[in-house]
């Protein structure tokens, strides 16, 4: 089952951040059962260039490519989309507009305004551009934007009335700063903030997203509604991997000595 037709049966489904420049990270996810990987091209260094690089990485997997591209723009959405990604997260969506755009940016002409000259997408044209032109769109692109801010939260239900629009995503650290309870995720503001999601999405056929700190705070997403759960980062998972690994050797010797 595609990640798109997850996303229409409202099933979970996991995926995590990737933001360490080098394709054997990408490798060595694959070897996970994640539903989708994300490139984040937002606050990591990672490029055009990069993510070319690195993507084939997933060759042979079924995870499903997303990036999430450092702006509403339509050109750097263009050339993520025609290096084979199945999807974009667009960060700082605040108005119904500027969803309008994120829309457009993905689909091809006459509905929107994405430049018609696929690569890597249709694998070097080894793959059908009629094809990938005629089903890309309704069997495997989706659309995720970021609400994190008061203005997104007051046009909540203007942004998620955009037709294309798959999920509504919750960065914590961003949502939190805007309503200026900084990473205080048991404030009344902040818990209100992820209810409304949640019931926005609901009610207009959406599915909520949110970043996790790990599987102690996505079963807690879970329960709340949320179904797209980022098990936090690459660089995150990796530190604390180590983290555990040393504490119970010291702790082993604290005992033996």
């Amino acid at each position: 089952m595609s990640l798109k037709d997850k996303l229409r049966e409202k099933k979970p489904n996991f995926g995590t951040w990737i933001t360490i420049a080098h394709p054997e990270v990408v490798e060595i996810a694959s070897t996970v059962p994640f539903d989708w990987l994300m490139f984040d091209m937002e606050h990591s260094p990672l490029d055009i260039q990069t993510l070319e690089i690195m993507l084939p990485g997933l060759n042979g997997s079924q995870i499903t490519p997303l990036a999430r591209v450092p702006w509403n723009d339509f050109v750097t959405i263009k050339r993520v989309l025609d290096l084979g990604f199945d999807g974009i997260l667009v960060p700082w969506v605040n108005s119904k507009e500027e969803a309008k755009k994120v829309v457009e940016a993905c689909q091809y002409p006459p509905v929107g305004i994405r430049g018609t000259g696929p690569r890597r997408c249709i694998r070097y044209g080894a793959n059908d551009i009629l094809e990938y032109y005629n089903k890309f769109e309704k069997e495997r692109l989706v659309i995720a934007i970021q609400v994190e801010t008061q203005k997104a939260l007051d046009n909540l239900t203007e942004i998620l009335s955009v037709e294309g629009i798959d999920v509504a995503f919750i960065g914590p650290n961003d949502l939190s700063a805007s309503l200026g309870i900084f990473r205080q995720f048991n404030h009344p503001k902040f818990t209100e903030a992820l209810k409304k999601v949640v019931k926005a999405c609901d009610d207009t056929g959406k599915v909520a997203g949110i970043m996790t700190s790990g599987s102690e705070d996505a079963k807690k997403r879970l329960a709340e509604g949320f179904k797209f759960i980022a098990l936090a980062h690459d660089f995150s998972n990796l530190r604390r991997a180590f983290i555990s690994e040393l504490n119970s050797v010291k702790q082993y010797l604290d005992k033996i000595q």
